[in-house]
């Protein structure tokens, strides 16, 4: 699923689109801290939430707080779960998305693409892929809708802090998106990513039930999908290259995509041939 994005565009990018964004940012814009945030870590992201009836940009935690749990380690693994939220849970009135109130509480995560990976038959590592859309101009944002949260907690000093983190939301993948994140607990699932009207009205103080479930039912066309292959994201290994992580990275062996079975290269040069010049 969803657990690595990339915010790199100008914040100007956003307000363009939305006048009325009243922008509370409070960390400072770095470009390079942002071609890769992950989940995982619970980083914050920026998000776009309708509050009352201001629209507001600024800062969240990804990753919801599962507020229920009191043992730490079973909190901590569930969040990780809570990073995203499923399309088919928003829907299930018992679920904690729903009896929390937290459909009533839109999102909008902008990006300017997303990082999954693919398994390949005999590699240990998988490999990973930029994935943006064809309804954003070339290193602008698409938005994908998500909720968030709010909640106080009590310190020891008696002070109130105040808790905002948010989740994706995520559906089942089109061909596209099965082919490449084709393995793990939650393979063959892709954010749901919607046209910018659509995106719109998810923020809107008018947005009604049935545009609710209409958002939260679309699936975005194979056809409509952006993607390259880039260079492992996490770890101490650097590009031989030098550019930046998002930067398109070749694998050699790669099959194409529906086929997961490395192409052999070993005799993509004869060593006699070789020998001879």
């Amino acid at each position: 699923m969803c657990r690595m994005i990339s915010q790199q565009g100008e914040i100007d990018l956003i307000t363009d689109i939305f006048p009325q964004l009243e922008n509370v940012k409070k960390l400072p814009f770095d470009q390079g801290d942002r071609t890769l945030i992950n989940g995982n870590a619970f980083q914050p992201a920026d998000v776009i939430v309708r509050h009352h009836e201001r629209l507001l940009l600024g800062e969240m935690e990804w990753g919801v707080h599962p507020i229920f749990e009191t043992d730490k380690a079973a909190y901590h693994k569930r969040r990780l779960s809570m990073v995203n939220a499923r399309r088919d849970k928003l829907l299930d009135t018992n679920s904690y998305w729903n009896s929390k109130g937290l459909i009533r509480n839109p999102a909008l995560i902008p990006v300017n693409k997303i990082y999954e990976h693919r398994h390949i038959e005999t590699w240990d590592t998988p490999v990973p892929y930029a994935i943006s859309t064809n309804h954003q101009p070339e290193d602008e944002y698409f938005y994908i809708p998500g909720v968030y949260q709010v909640y106080d907690t009590k310190q020891p000093d008696g002070q109130t802090r105040k808790h905002t983190s948010f989740a994706i939301i995520t559906t089942e993948a089109n061909t596209t998106m099965q082919n490449i994140h084709n393995h793990g607990e939650n393979k063959h699932r892709m954010p749901l990513y919607v046209p910018l009207e659509m995106a719109k009205q998810w923020i809107s103080p008018k947005r009604t039930l049935g545009d609710f479930k209409e958002i939260i039912n679309y699936q975005l066309p194979s056809e409509d999908l952006n993607y390259y292959t880039v260079h492992p994201l996490t770890g101490k290994k650097q590009r031989a290259d030098g550019k930046s992580k998002d930067s398109p990275w070749t694998w050699p062996g790669l099959p194409t995509l529906g086929n997961d079975t490395p192409i052999d290269i070993s005799n993509l040069f004869d060593p006699c041939l070789q020998k001879a010049s």
